[in-house]
Parts: structure tokens; sequence; C-alpha cells
């Protein structure tokens, strides 16, 4: 396809001003597929949006689609067998206020060491609390949103490693992919900071500003922890479903342990990054402890894993389009365009702050770090390569780069998840988060200039 220049900014943009003037997510999506696709196909953009990009982000992700449906079960099976109830329970004893609360927030959303339950699960778990202490769900989701991901991002067992250290293996190939990017993790300080920003905001250190100011304003004034008129992500049939009469904390706890060691093991065993298999262990230990102590019969984990699958429909569909708009965007030749401004300019010095303002504006752009690391990787790889730049320090600014938008943007999936967990709007998410996030990027560029400059 030949390069079409400025105009690949337009679908992007598009769908960024659709969803903050429509307030509709799903519309903004499609449309910038759509707009992607007449970009990328001419006359036959039609076939394209669902064969080309949307089925193609599903079956591309299609381990994440089947992940979800079961983690929905799981934390239906955790509600029934009366983990929801233990952990509440727990909760209001040893975490009675405000502060306590948000810190337990961010410590369970980063020990779990997976995006899905360190977002949905752990927000899903605490909302009950943090409504109950008048925080606002966009703190809630602000607070999970900067952690769960980007502690998958300096933790070496996860698929950050495999998909990165592909990365470099594949367009360095003198170069062990592996070792680059353990080496690179300590210069990821975009990653670093949004997880100690999350931290210091949660004990109160860090003031809030802005749209979050108000938010938390509401929430503790008038109880409004949810914009009135807005229209929040939740799990619907989680949400209704009852919990069992008992509190046990270890209907809480055992699925959830199931499922970090489990993960820890098959990458330690395989050298592998597996979400099918600790899934599927972790709903087999969130159902069979509870059946054996007879808090439910197994004639009822059929409906917990449909009402549980049901539960993230929405976020499934909503998911489906967002990781389609990412290929769309991309098929356009979005980010040929950014590099090929930008490529003239860059020189060893400046080239790892460029490379993290690039991909941070790109993940915003598309909602897909998928997309920002892979289309723009190869180019900065080699541009570090060819110039003698610090190849980690590149990496390091590539990951934290695209890591910014995927945790950032109101088109992410990884801004959707985190919104699905709070309970709140993905637009209301996005613009509270976007203020704090720049500050966090214009700290990271100066740190990554200072480095390169030394």
């Amino acid at each position: 396809m030949e390069n079409l220049g400025i105009i690949t900014i337009i679908p992007p943009i598009l769908a960024l001003v659709l969803a903050l003037v429509t307030k509709n997510i799903f519309l903004a999506l499609f449309l910038g597929i759509v707009t992607s696709s007449i970009l990328a196909n001419g006359w036959g953009f039609i076939g394209a949006i669902l064969d080309e990009y949307i089925f193609s982000g599903i079956s591309g992700n299609l381990d994440m689609f089947v992940f979800m449906i079961i983690f929905g079960a799981i934390l239906a099976a955790i509600k029934m067998g009366g983990g929801f109830s233990a952990f509440s329970k727990l909760a209001d004893k040893s975490f009675n206020t405000p502060k306590k609360v948000k810190f337990l927030t961010w410590l369970l959303s980063g020990v779990v060491i997976n995006q899905g339950f360190g977002t949905i699960g752990i927000g899903s778990i605490m909302r009950p609390t943090t409504d109950k202490h008048r925080i606002s769900r966009e703190k809630l989701g602000y607070i999970l949103s900067s952690t769960a991901e980007p502690v998958c991002a300096l933790v070496p067992f996860t698929i950050y490693i495999l998909v990165f250290s592909g990365l470099v293996s594949a367009v360095l190939p003198d170069m062990d992919g592996q070792a680059v990017y353990l080496q690179s993790i300590k210069y990821n300080f975009f990653c670093v900071l949004s997880i100690v920003a999350a931290l210091l905001t949660a004990l109160e250190v860090l003031p809030d500003f802005g749209y979050m100011k108000k938010r938390e304003l509401a929430a503790k004034e008038k109880g409004e922890v949810i914009r009135p008129g807005s229209v929040p992500l939740e799990a619907k049939e989680l949400e209704e479903m009852e919990g069992g009469d008992q509190a046990d904390i270890l209907s809480f706890l055992l699925p959830i342990l199931s499922l970090i060691v489990s993960l820890i093991v098959i990458r330690v065993k395989t050298g592998m990054f597996s979400l099918m298999t600790p899934s599927l262990i972790a709903f087999i230990v969130a159902v069979a402890y509870p059946v054996f102590r007879g808090y439910f019969s197994f004639n009822e984990v059929p409906g917990l894993l449909i009402n549980g699958g049901k539960s993230m429909m929405s976020v499934v569909i909503l998911l489906s389009l967002a990781f389609g708009f990412g290929k769309a965007v991309a098929a356009a030749g979005f980010a040929d365009y950014i590099v090929g401004v930008t490529q003239g300019i860059l020189t060893p010095t400046i080239l790892p702050a460029a490379v993290f303002v690039i991909c941070a504006v790109a993940s915003y752009a598309t909602g897909s770090l998928i997309s920002a690391c892979f289309l723009l990787g190869p180019i900065a790889l080699m541009l570090a390569a060819g110039s003698g730049a610090n190849i980690p320090l590149v990496l390091g600014a590539l990951v934290g780069g695209s890591t910014f938008g995927d945790i950032t943007s109101p088109l992410s999936d990884m801004v959707i998840e985190s919104a699905t967990g709070a309970g709140v709007d993905v637009l209301d998410l996005g613009k509270a988060q976007l203020m704090p996030r720049i500050v966090l990027a214009a700290i990271t560029t100066v740190l990554y200039l200072i480095v390169g400059i030394l």
C-alpha cells in the first residue's frame, strides 16, 4: 500500500473525538475501523472491516477472550463460595480508612501479577469497600490501571518478556532477546513511575488535580462515586448474583494463589507464558473448594460458568472492537507516517526520549500497545543498533511509551478492563487519569534525555 501521509491521522483522531463527544465508545471504535479500512482498501473497505480487522483482532487474541470468559466464571465461583463476603469483612476490620483501602487496592492489583485479575478481579472485589469509603470509581480505576500492567512489564515471567524479547531477536538476530529485555527493565522509567505514583496517590501523598479532583470531591461530599448520567462498564450478571451465606476467605485466596503459582511454574518449566492452563486450574480450584465444603452443589457449576461468562460479554465485544481498531489503524499506515515525520531528527542522544514520546502518542491514539511496539519497535531498534545507541535503554523507552497509551487511552483494552473492574464509565476514567499520566510522561521524557546525554 502506498504511503498515504498525513491523512492517516484521521481515523485515530476521529475515534477519540467521537468518543468524547458522543460518549459512545462502541460507536467511536467501530467508525474508527471503518475510516481506517476506507483509507487502506478503497472501495473494498466493507469486507475488510470484519475479515481483516475485527475477526483478525479476535483470532490474534483468542486466548485473552477465552480467559475473560473463564475469569468471569472464577469470580462468580468466588462470590458464591463466600470469598467476596469474607474479604469485605476482613477489609472492613483491618483496612478501615480510605487511605488503607486504597493502599490495599494498589497492593493486590500488583501482587497478582496478571492484568485481567489485577484490574477486573481486584476491582470487582474492592469496589464495595471503596464505595463504602466514598472513593470515586475513577480513583479506583486509576490505581488499578497504574499498577496491574506496569508490574507485568517489570516482572520477567509474564508475556511481556516473550513479546519484546522475540521482537529484539527478530530485528537483531545476533543479540539475545531475553538478555536485552532483562537489561531494559531498569530503564523502563514510565512503568516504575506509574507504580510509585499510584502508591503515593493511594497514600494521599500526591494531591489530586483536574477532573480527578472534581470526581473525588463529588464522591466525598455528595457520595457520588459514579458521575450522574454516566454509563459505567459493569459485569451485571456478576453484580446481581447473590453470594453464599457463609464467609470463607479461602474461597477468595485459593483461586488467586493457584492462578499466580501456575503462571510462574509454567513460565519456569517451559519458558512459555500461558493464560489458558492457569485460568483453568484457578477455575477448578474456585469451584472444587466450595463444593467440597458444601457451599454450593456441583449441579450449580454449569450455571456459574454460563452466568460468569455472560458477565464478561460486553467487555469481550468492546475488546474485539479495540483490537480490530488497532489493526485497522496500523493497516492505514498511521505508524509509518509518524516514523517518517520524526526519523530524520533522531540522534543517539535523543533517540530514547524520542522513541518514548512517539510510542506514547501512537499507543494513545490507537489504544494499542501491540500496534505501537510492533510497528515502531523494529525501526527504533534498527536505529539504535545503527547509531550506536544504548539498545536496552531504547527498548525500555519503547516498552514504557507503548504502555503509556495502553493504560491511558479510552480506546485501549487495558483501560476498558480497568473501567470494568472499577465499574466506571470508560471515558470518565480516561479523562480523570489523562493529566496525571501526562505529568509522568513529561518526567519520563526528561529522564531519557538526561540518561541519553550521560
